[in-house]
């Protein structure tokens, strides 16, 4: 194995909370195939964190702020539903009375909720493969591949096959491009709210993740028209009317970052191999949930390439026709 990657300072994973949240807050549903990703989870990054010897995985629940007595009401009747009471909490312990939090309808809680350090884990990461020797540190170069029958060779390597996983970057890939990638910027802060002593991830149509000494992560935006990586105040002014929405404390922001999310038109993930060059495959388009899908769509791709199965429909590439 040999991972090439110029350490691109914009990448989404660089900027992302990072979180993972098997609930659909809109309608109050679970997302797509949330039963099946979520029990890879804990043993996944786990195995990361000993491998790394460093802590990446925060588990930490949710607080739903409701916005309307019928969000309060979908909420609490979905407590009472088949499937549901491992996620939501029916009667919530904790208390914010006395924190500088509008509560004016009440909250619901979710569990099996957290975050990960992404940028802590892409470091160490990298490091493990610095010195297992396992590392170009080089910007991908797509006319220095050449194909056989069996093989792919790039720059004098060669390789049974090469798996490109470049987020939004996809689209300037010569042979995945046409895939119907729809990237999106998010802008977030890092805020500093000394009075808002709470442990758990706040949510009103929007996050506030604690990170510990005073600090929270608060976002994001969708944009799709403005795909660069600056921060705009047409992001920050929205970024302060919801948090602005949600405590009544002072803050300061301490950091404004923008970054392009890999998402897909159908809402599904990109993964399995080109339709003409069966040594190039692709893993990408994991949108605002990569933390949660990742773990268990890895395990398939890699069942996938090594013979063992096929790669699900909904998930596989090749459900896109258009472009070839």
């Amino acid at each position: 194995m040999l991972v090439i990657d110029n350490n691109h300072k914009k990448s989404a994973s660089k900027v992302a909370a990072g979180m993972y949240n098997p609930i659909v807050f809109k309608h109050i549903t679970k997302g797509y195939n949330a039963d099946k990703y979520s029990p890879y989870l804990g043993s996944f990054y786990k195995r990361l964190e000993n491998l790394l010897n460093t802590k990446v995985d925060y588990p930490i629940n949710i607080l739903r702020f409701f916005k309307t007595i019928e969000q309060q009401n979908d909420f609490f009747s979905k407590t009472e539903e088949e499937g549901f009471s491992q996620y939501l909490v029916s009667e919530s312990k904790s208390e914010v009375n006395n924190l500088p939090i509008k509560n004016e309808i009440g909250f619901g809680e979710v569990t099996k909720t957290g975050w990960v350090n992404t940028i802590d884990l892409l470091n160490k990461y990298r490091e493990f493969l610095l010195s297992e020797e396992l590392l170009l540190n080089k910007k991908m170069d797509f006319e220095k591949l050449e194909f056989n029958d069996e093989k792919v060779t790039y720059n004098g390597l060669t390789a049974d096959k090469v798996i490109f996983c470049e987020g939004a970057f996809m689209k300037e890939n010569p042979y995945f491009k046409y895939l119907p990638l729809v990237p999106t910027k998010g802008e977030l802060f890092t805020i500093k709210a000394k009075d808002l002593e709470v442990d758990k991830i706040l949510n009103k149509g929007f996050f506030c993740l604690p990170l510990g000494d005073n600090l929270f992560r608060v976002g994001a935006t969708f944009d799709r028209k403005d795909l660069t990586y600056s921060p705009t105040d047409e992001g920050k002014q929205d970024l302060r009317e919801r948090i602005e929405s949600l405590i009544t404390c002072d803050y300061e922001i301490v950091n404004h970052q923008a970054g392009i999310r890999p998402t897909v038109s159908d809402r599904r993930p990109l993964v399995g191999v080109h339709f003409k060059y069966e040594n190039l495959g692709l893993f990408n388009g994991l949108g605002t949930k990569g933390v949660l899908i990742a773990p268990w769509l890895a395990n398939h791709f890699a069942d996938f390439l090594e013979g063992k199965s096929e790669i699900a429909p909904e998930y596989n590439l090749q459900r896109v026709k258009k472009g070839r």
